[in-house]
Formats: structure tokens, C-alpha cells, sequence
């Protein structure tokens, strides 16, 4: 009889732990949806402190959510432990455990307590905001069974920020932020984010999402919504004015040109989206031609797009492709022939980046000569000085020299997360003051760089290997769901764009909600290690 009672208690308890994984995911649902949409909208006065105002409802959010979140999970661990349940870890999750153990040991190691708890005014992207991405991933990645619900929150709030920077750019404001600006400051600031740089850096991340449902969705109603988002994204991608987006756009149409190749059905798809793209810019060329901010210069890229002759041309042949494809719909399709032009692309884009390199060099050094030294010599970024990509070059010459006069403990463990600005003030104070005056320099404006001097090298390769390992794995198992296609180009996508950029409020969340997501389509799947 008591053998009898034992079991039933045990069942019982059983029964009563199977609860909480609902809830969990309940909760975590709930947790994203209001992060995308707080991020998205929330603006406390309008544009003044606009990042500010984003990182509090961010925090808001990530507090309320993730208190009651991590209650329910120390239930659920219990349960585990009680269960002798395996715990199955992939290498991405291997690589957040150890970025987050050594932005730890950079809080310490770095000596700048306060600043590295919650980061430098305007950026927040200290300890608390490190710790808030690695949970959001090992949560999702663990309990997003609505994904899709989590997923059509992110691409319903985008769609409408995307909406909004389009009218921005033509003049048209419907949400009232650009009440009492003047033309110059119109040109700066875009949508609901704030800063165009701090848009493009959101834009980047939400449109491959877009883009991979239009590629890749078998229902036609998908492709339909995908197609919308995704011309609405393109049409604001060719007015953010930002140059390093097309860097993005360039590194996750790779990704997807490489995928598309597999079939004919996708590569025909492929072209459409070209389509899409040239024509967005030869629309919104037009349209920002009837409704002009004078004070709007167009950085090099935007103005090609938008104005440029040779972007008929280039639509004209994607048109062309368009129906050449279509004509040749029903031919045998060799998939031996496209493995041979996956090798070949793959080639002539490393080919491709490195020429540009060492054209760089050489333009620079002036030993390029005649006419095609004359062309490099009109485009800023063939020409490398202080001045190179809106002040880079000095920001990059200056976090190399001071990463190479660290001590060694402070290379190998850093000087503490968002700490680069309070470093730089006490280690190269008046280096720093003669450069950039009385401005505050909190970042390389390269996030690779940014996280070697902040967290080392062991806490840079740890985070670069998380987005390493996510973009192998999500590309090697894509087949089985297409999503894994979107977040893998979303990642890559992230990091083209902040090579030249950095962590924020308004993109670095989202990316790591997209790697959760991806590594819970992976689990799903039953092979999280692969």
C-alpha cells in the first residue's frame, strides 16, 4: 500500500511540475512581445534622449518580465534536478556561457565598477545589458513555443517603424516628432528610433526576416506579407542614409543567394527580390525628388541608389533575369553545376573584399595611377585618413593603439563592459581631448573592436563565436525550417553592419532574441549540438 501512495505522490508531483513549462513560455512570450513593442515605439519627448528613453522601457520590461520568468525557472531546475534530466548544451550555448563568465571577470578585472554595471549615459550597454542578452537567448532558445507569435510581433511592430521612416524622408509626419525641428535635424533623425544610424542599425537586423518569408514560405499568403514587408523595408533601406546598411544589405544577400541556388524555384524568387530592391530606389529617387528636405546630403551609396543612372541599368538586368528564369522555368535544373557557382561566389567575395583592401592601401599611398587613380581619388572611401567613413579612421587608429598598450591582464580579460569611454578618459585622457574635445568617446564605432577592449580576447572570441557557431548551425539545418535561413541572415546581417557600428538598445536585443529563436528550431529538430 505505501509503494501504492509513493507513486501517486510522485505522479502527482510530476503533474504539478509539467505546469510550469507552460507558464514559462507563457511568460516569455508575453516578455518579448512587449520588448519588441516598447523598443519599437516608446519615446519619452520625443527625440530628446530618445536612447535613453528606449534602454529604460527596455529595462522596464526585461525586469518585470524576467523576474517572474526566472521565479518559474528555479521551479523548473528544481524539477530537473529531481528528475535527473540531461542537460543538453550546443556549442553556441558553450560560447554565451563563456562571454558571459568573462564580462564578469572584465567588471573586475577593469577596475570601473559603476560604469561597467550599467554602461556609459546614452549607450547603457553595461554588465546588467550583457547578462539581459545572454538570458534572452538560453530563454527563448529553451522555452519559445511561440515563436511564430514572438516573431510576427517583431515584423509587425518593424513594418510600421519602416512605414514611418519612408513618410519621414518624404516630409510627412504622422507621429509629430519632427514638430518644432529644424531641416538639418529632420535629416538626422528617422522614424521612431531616433538617430539614422541608430534606424539603419534596427532596419538591418528586422528586414532578412522579411525577406526570408518571401524567399522561402510555401503558402502564397506568406509570400504576399513577406513581399509587402519587404518593399517597405527596401524602400526605407535606400532612404536611411546610412552607407554601412548596404554593407549589411550586401552580407545577407549572400546568404541568401548562396540558399537560393539550391532550387530553381528560389533562385527565381532571388531575382524578384533584386527587382524589388533597384526599383524601390528608382521609386524613392522619385518621390523624394517631389518632396525634398534641402538640408538631407546623401551620404555616397544613398545618392547612387537614389540618382544614379547605372541603377536603371542594373534594374533593366534584373528584369531581364527575371524573365529568363521564368522562360526557362520548366528545364532540368543540375545541382552539381550549382554547387560549382556557390564555390565560385563564395571565391569572388572574399576575392572581391579583398581587392577592395588593397585598393584602399594603394589609393592611399598614391601609388595607383592614371585614370582609375583619379576615380578612387573622388570616392572618400578609397582614401584612407582620420577623416575616413565620418571619422573612423581616427576612432580605429586610436582603439588599436590603445588595445596595444594594455596590460596583459587587460587584454586577455578587458577593461569592463561599455567601459571603453572611461578608459580611454583615465588611461589617454589628454590623447582623447585633443582629438575629440569636449565630446565623449564611448565606443570604436566598430563593435568587434568595442568588445576587445571591453571584455579582451578571451570575452571577444567567446561573443564572436556565438554568432559564428549560430550562423553554421542555422545555415546547415535551414532545410527543415526556413526561419533558420531569416535568423542566420539577420545575425549576418548584424554583423556587417556593426563592423562599422555598435551595440545598442535598438538592434543587439533582437539579434539575440533571433538566436534564441534559431537554436529552439534546432532543438526542436532534435540535434541542438550540431
Amino acid at each position: 500500500m505505501s509503494n501504492k501512495i509513493k507513486k501517486a505522490n510522485t505522479s502527482s508531483t510530476v503533474s504539478e511540475w509539467l505546469i510550469v513549462t507552460p507558464a514559462m513560455e507563457f511568460v516569455l512570450a508575453a516578455t518579448m512581445i512587449a520588448m519588441c513593442v516598447a523598443v519599437s515605439f516608446y519615446a519619452k519627448d520625443g527625440y530628446h534622449q530618445i536612447g535613453n528613453a528606449k534602454f529604460e522601457a527596455y529595462r522596464l520590461v526585461m525586469s518585470i518580465g524576467f523576474s517572474l520568468f526566472l521565479l518559474l525557472g528555479i521551479c523548473y531546475i528544481i524539477n530537473m534536478i529531481w528528475q535527473k534530466k540531461p542537460w543538453l548544451l550546443s556549442v553556441t550555448d558553450g560560447f554565451a556561457f563563456a562571454y558571459l563568465l568573462f564580462s564578469t571577470i572584465a567588471v573586475v578585472s577593469g577596475g570601473f565598477y559603476e560604469d561597467a554595471l550599467w554602461g556609459s549615459f546614452g549607450w547603457n550597454m553595461g554588465w546588467m545589458s550583457q547578462l539581459s542578452f545572454v538570458l534572452i537567448y538560453f530563454a527563448v532558445s529553451r522555452f519559445g513555443r511561440y515563436y511564430r507569435v514572438i516573431l510576427g510581433a517583431f515584423c509587425g511592430s518593424a513594418f510600421v517603424v519602416f512605414v514611418i521612416g519612408i513618410l519621414h524622408r518624404l516630409m510627412i509626419d504622422p507621429i509629430g516628432f519632427y514638430e518644432g525641428l529644424e531641416g538639418y535635424q529632420m535629416a538626422q533623425f528617422l522614424s521612431t528610433m531616433g538617430q539614422a544610424t541608430w534606424y539603419a542599425s534596427f532596419l538591418v537586423v528586422a528586414l532578412p526576416v522579411g525577406v526570408a518569408v518571401f524567399l522561402f514560405a510555401e503558402k502564397k499568403r506568406w509570400r504576399i506579407l513577406g513581399g509587402v514587408y519587404m518593399a517597405a523595408g527596401f524602400a526605407s533601406l535606400v532612404t536611411q542614409n546610412s552607407d554601412s546598411a548596404y554593407f549589411a544589405f550586401a552580407g545577407f544577400m549572400l546568404i541568401y543567394f548562396l540558399l537560393c541556388l539550391d532550387g530553381r524555384g528560389t533562385i527565381n524568387r532571388f531575382a524578384e527580390v533584386c527587382t524589388f530592391f533597384f526599383a524601390a530606389g528608382k521609386v524613392m529617387g522619385f518621390l523624394m525628388q517631389m518632396r525634398p528636405n534641402p538640408d538631407l546630403e546623401y551620404d555616397f551609396i544613398t545618392k547612387f541608389m537614389l540618382e544614379g543612372r547605372s541603377t536603371w541599368v542594373l534594374l533593366g538586368l534584373c528584369i531581364v533575369w527575371d524573365i529568363f528564369l521564368y522562360v526557362r522555368r520548366n528545364k532540368p535544373y543540375s545541382a552539381v553545376r550549382m554547387t560549382l557557382v556557390k564555390r565560385a561566389v563564395v571565391v569572388l567575395a572574399a576575392a572581391g573584399v579583398l581587392v577592395m583592401a588593397g585598393l584602399i592601401v594603394l589609393q592611399t599611398k598614391g601609388v595607383i595611377p592614371g585614370r582609375l587613380g583619379e576615380v578612387l581619388g573622388s570616392v572618400s572611401y578609397f582614401n584612407w585618413n582620420d577623416a575616413w567613413g565620418n571619422g573612423r579612421g581616427r576612432i580605429w587608429s586610436f582603439a588599436v593603439k590603445v588595445f596595444a598598450g594594455e596590460s596583459l591582464i587587460h587584454k586577455l580579460f578587458g577593461v569592463g563592459p561599455d567601459c571603453f569611454g572611461s578608459y580611454t578618459m583615465a588611461a589617454h585622457g589628454e590623447e582623447v581631448n585633443l582629438l575629440w574635445g569636449d565630446k565623449m568617446l564611448t565606443n570604436a564605432h566598430n563593435e568587434w573592436m568595442t568588445v576587445l577592449v571591453n571584455t579582451g580576447i578571451l570575452g571577444a572570441a567567446s561573443y564572436i563565436g556565438i554568432f559564428v557557431t549560430a550562423i553554421r548551425r542555422f545555415l546547415k539545418a535551414w532545410r527543415q525550417e526556413y526561419l533558420l535561413a531569416g535568423a542566420a541572415a539577420s545575425v549576418v546581417s548584424y554583423m556587417a553592419y556593426n563592423f562599422f557600428c555598435y551595440q545598442q538598445v535598438c538592434c543587439t536585443p533582437f539579434v539575440f532574441m533571433l538566436l534564441g529563436a534559431g537554436e529552439y528550431l534546432l532543438r526542436k529538430g532534435n540535434h541542438p549540438q550540431s
